[in-house]
């Protein structure tokens, strides 16, 4: 069965992600990465100004057309289940968390294979 116009562009979202976030200097670790409770779009490290190397967990959002702001797609309960998901992943691969510096990002992709009219990356604080 073939993926959906929505799976499609979901797909090119995240590799428009992973090309701007590269070109922002981040090393990208992993991509879909799956637990049980979720899947982590991007993995990757950056050096951020205060902390150094970090661990950043991004969240993409694409919005081919349809309404709906990509940015608001990451709240609650989903943002819950990102942070859940991140976790598991440390403790999957032996990170403390306790001095590993970690950020959760947010990239929002707007347009299509057809075009790409706008990214917005967001640095999303952790309370």
């Amino acid at each position: 069965m073939g993926k959906t116009k929505k799976q499609l562009i979901g797909e090119w979202g995240e590799q428009e992600a992973v090309r701007f976030l590269i070109e922002k200097g981040y090393k990208i670790i992993e991509k879909n990465f799956q637990v049980r409770i979720g899947e982590l779009d991007i993995i990757a490290k950056h050096v951020k100004p205060h902390f150094g190397e970090t661990l950043c967990f991004v969240e993409v959002k694409t919005r081919g057309g349809e309404k709906g702001s990509a940015e608001r797609a990451t709240r609650g309960e989903k943002f819950g289940k990102i942070k859940n998901a991140a976790k598991l992943y440390c403790i999957q691969k032996a990170i403390d968390m306790n001095t590993t510096p970690i950020q959760f990002e947010q990239v929002s992709i707007y347009g299509g294979p057809k075009g790409l009219k706008d990214i917005r990356h967001y640095e999303i604080p952790v309370v």
